[in-house]
């Protein structure tokens, strides 16, 4: 097939253009997600979302439910690999509704490699452009897991077309600037943007048209995430708040990213929490429909069943004794 031919069949104008955003747990991509939504909703434009969650529920997708958006979500598994083979299926599906753009957001463990490879493959390229990689990184939680987890934030970085610095005010500027470097000496071509709760110009990632997927085309195996852990608990009753908040606040290291939505005892609203290697948050929440309450953990190597006891030991009727 000569080149002018393939453009033919695979008019740009024809093909619904992706946006993929990566970047490792808590780092904000929801929020960037968010906003760009906002922003495409305000242009008149029809946005597609697809949300992939390594546990067996989406709290990203209920949070974004909730606030009036249509999801499509992909849980209990990574969408590079676990999932990968039903990615077509489900693009295939979105993309049937005829939207003006897609966005994915994957689980911070992704390969974007592998994701690249899935949505290029013939069955959605008529379909789908890959426009866009944007990598999201916390300053300071990258400076933390740097040497463990440096080949994934490494491939993320080095494929981006937009680098996000985000929550650029929770480091100091010698840190900012040392990121930076490190950023520009993996990837010389990305943009790179210093942002707080994913605020930047949007029109700029939406006008990338595709750069990304053109030096991908080698040989690769599929990756193992074997040794990422997850656990989901339902909270059938409502919480303690001082017992919630001390079990939250006095996780193990190998939990890196917790979130969910909960209840307490003292109050008829849904709350929702996050915490991010140790740093806890929680607000009050207003969604319809309301998401179950569940709590979602992520790391490596955790006692599940001493976790799982230690927040049903949060319950007004549990004994004390139940959270050690």
């Amino acid at each position: 097939m000569s080149d002018d031919k393939e453009r033919t069949i695979f008019a740009d104008a024809a093909r619904i253009p992706l946006h993929l955003i990566s970047g490792f747990l808590g780092s904000g991509k929801t929020t960037l997600l968010q906003r760009l939504l906002e922003h495409c909703l305000a242009k008149g434009l029809k946005p597609a979302v697809m949300m992939n969650e390594y546990g067996e529920v989406n709290i990203d997708g209920e949070l974004l439910r909730g606030q009036g958006y249509s999801v499509r979500e992909m849980t209990n598994g990574c969408i590079c690999c676990t999932i990968g083979g039903t990615l077509g299926l489900a693009l295939q599906e979105v993309a049937s509704f005829h939207p003006d753009v897609i966005f994915i957001e994957t689980t911070g463990l992704a390969d974007p490699v592998e994701l690249i490879d899935q949505a290029t493959k013939e069955d959605v390229f008529s379909l789908v452009r890959v426009a866009s990689l944007v990598a999201v990184l916390d300053p300071v939680n990258f400076a933390r897991l740097a040497e463990e987890l440096h080949s994934g934030i490494r491939q993320q970085t080095e494929l981006a077309d937009i680098v996000l610095l985000n929550k650029s005010d929770l480091a100091d500027a010698a840190t900012l600037a040392a990121i930076t470097a490190q950023v520009q000496a993996l990837n010389p071509r990305t943009h790179i943007l210093v942002t707080q709760r994913g605020a930047m110009d949007y029109d700029l990632l939406l006008g990338k048209q595709g750069e990304i997927f053109a030096p991908l085309a080698r040989q690769r195996s599929a990756p193992v995430h074997d040794h990422f852990h997850t656990l989901t608990v339902l909270c059938e009753t409502p919480l303690v708040r001082e017992r919630f908040e001390a079990v939250m606040q006095t996780l193990p290291p190998t939990v890196w990213r917790a979130k969910g939505f909960v209840r307490f005892v003292d109050s008829d609203e849904q709350w929702m929490f996050q915490s991010v290697l140790g740093d806890f948050a929680i607000e009050w929440i207003d969604l319809l429909p309301e998401p179950p309450e569940h709590v979602v953990f992520i790391g490596n190597g955790f006692d599940r069943e001493a976790l799982r006891r230690a927040l049903l030991g949060c319950a007004a009727d549990a004994e004390q004794g139940e959270q050690e």
